[in-house]
């Protein structure tokens, strides 16, 4: 029996132009009523979650931010389950300085920048403009993320290269956004089923990319989108005929009511 429903965002439950599809919302609606908990599962922080959050009238549930760095109540607080080590974080922002690149660091005060370039212009597509915070990148502390730009396959390359192994990437487009390996959106899933007391067999999950891999691979009913990766269709246990744009989402809650 399913008693928990996650629910990923970003080409996922969201549409292409940032909106979510009535007959999505009626879906996540029936199955409150039959009482699945729902919760979301994003690469996002807290700030740029919470305006879903209240559309989907999901303010009370438990939710999962920065690809499982963080568990997200907001009646009662941020919980970190994993930073960045300062030692690293250092390093890593010294050989981007070195090297004159455009990254953005994020840690529970938010999104920092140093300068307005392409990465910017990206983030504030899915981001208020207001909450990003200008400032000095090679202070801060305890860092959940960083997203840094890169020019193309040779310069992912390099870029790699010199990623100490406590580090992995994900690529979005032009954009590798980096995070501690002891880190996924299954490692904060593991937090919520202590949080709602369940099995990784009691929970449907949805994705679409690269990010979403261990999520998939590791719960009992995951499920991908048309518009999936191939890593992330291979991860998943059921490929939906429809993508973002199409009501995935309801249709998976179609399948998962009728099992």
């Amino acid at each position: 029996m399913i008693k928990l429903l996650i629910l990923d965002l970003d080409k996922t439950l969201l549409r292409d132009d940032g909106t979510i599809s009535k007959e999505d919302k009626n879906a996540i609606q029936l199955c409150k009523e039959k009482g699945i908990k729902t919760s979301i599962i994003s690469g996002r922080n807290e700030e740029s979650m919470i305006d879903i959050v209240k559309e989907l009238d999901l303010f009370k549930s438990v939710h999962i931010g920065v690809n499982g760095a963080i568990l997200i109540d907001y009646k009662n607080g941020i919980k970190e389950l994993v930073t960045i080590d300062n030692d690293v974080y250092s390093f890593l922002v010294k050989k981007f300085n070195e090297e004159n690149r455009d990254f953005m660091p994020l840690n529970k005060d938010g999104y920092f920048y140093d300068k307005k370039g392409p990465l910017y212009e990206d983030v504030i597509t899915w981001i208020k403009e207001e909450s990003l915070k200008k400032g000095d990148l090679s202070t801060l502390k305890d860092c959940y993320r960083i997203s840094v730009r890169f020019e193309n396959e040779k310069d992912l390359e390099h870029l790699k290269s010199y990623l100490p192994k406590s580090m992995y990437g994900t690529v979005d487009r032009n954009v590798y956004d980096i995070r501690p390996t002891k880190v996924n959106k299954f490692t904060g899933l593991k937090e919520l089923m202590k949080h709602y007391n369940v099995t990784k067999d009691e929970i449907a999950t949805i994705g679409d990319q690269g990010s979403d891999i261990e999520l998939l691979k590791n719960t009992k009913y995951s499920f991908a989108v048309k518009n999936a990766s191939e890593d992330a269709k291979k991860a998943a246990k059921f490929l939906l005929n429809k993508t973002n744009n199409e009501n995935a989402v309801s249709e998976m809650i179609k399948i998962i009511l009728k099992a």
